[in-house]
């Protein structure tokens, strides 16, 4: 999952984004669900215990066992089945909010603010609703928005963590993006109306442009380059990145 606020990569478990601090409102909701069903859980254990006069009577060892399993059963059930109950009724709101969605959405891409609109997409979800307009915009939007947090991780180094292999490493992620922005029609192509609606095209030659800048400006590429990026592999990409910020 994506930071709301900056696009960086995020766990489930993370309390925050690791790169600006974000709190992490999806990693809230997920231990509160846990908990409630752990506690559902607890409270099926204690009512089966207390319920079953059996047991009460004959204080069998092995009766217990038997219903300790099958509690034990029940809260399994509650564990394995809770993120499918969760994104059936994350489904259902999403479709009845889907006309909000669509302004807000709307209103970032004219304002050409691709990260918030990155944010708001995939912390609410979108990507589980019936609209697939968004689909490939959402896709160059957060290629985009990688782009440019891994060039700031360049550029900054001090603020970041450094280790072998760093610099070859992000060089890749940004090659793999660059990709994906100039391919996203090959991509689409099974159904490029329904992913890449002629709406939406603006937006990704808006996004092309403004990538065209940054690797001009930071990667060293030149325009012959980034016209030819569709024909040149992740791997020489990758290398002639680390090139050109090398100079």
């Amino acid at each position: 999952m994506k930071c709301p606020n900056c696009g960086a990569q995020m766990g489930l478990e993370d309390a925050s984004c690791s790169y600006c601090n974000t709190p992490n409102t999806f990693a809230v909701k997920h231990q509160s669900d846990m908990d409630r069903y752990r506690n559902e859980y607890e409270r099926t254990q204690e009512q089966v215990l207390e319920n079953t006069s059996f047991v009460k009577r004959n204080g069998s060892l092995l009766v217990i066992l038997v219903v300790l399993l099958i509690a034990l059963m029940v809260g399994i059930g509650l564990f394995a089945n809770s993120w499918d109950i969760g994104y059936s009724i994350r489904e259902s709101n999403i479709e009845r909010d889907i006309a909000t969605d669509r302004q807000v959405l709307d209103g970032y891409l004219e304002q050409g603010d691709y990260g918030k609109f990155v944010g708001y997409y995939d912390s609410n979800d979108l990507s589980l609703g019936s609209d697939r307009s968004y689909f490939g915009i959402q896709r160059a939007a957060d290629a985009y928005v990688d782009i440019i947090r891994d060039i700031s991780a360049i550029v900054n180094s001090s603020q970041y963590p450094t280790y072998p292999g760093r610099i070859p490493s992000t060089c890749g992620n940004i090659a793999e993006n660059l990709n994906r922005i100039y391919t996203l029609e090959e991509e689409y192509d099974y159904d490029l109306d329904t992913y890449l609606p002629d709406s939406k095209r603006p937006y990704l030659d808006d996004i092309r442009e403004r990538t065209r800048a940054i690797a001009k400006t930071y990667l060293g590429l030149t325009d012959e380059d980034i016209e030819n990026i569709p024909n040149i592999s992740t791997r020489k990409l990758a290398m002639m990145i680390e090139k050109g910020i090398a100079k």
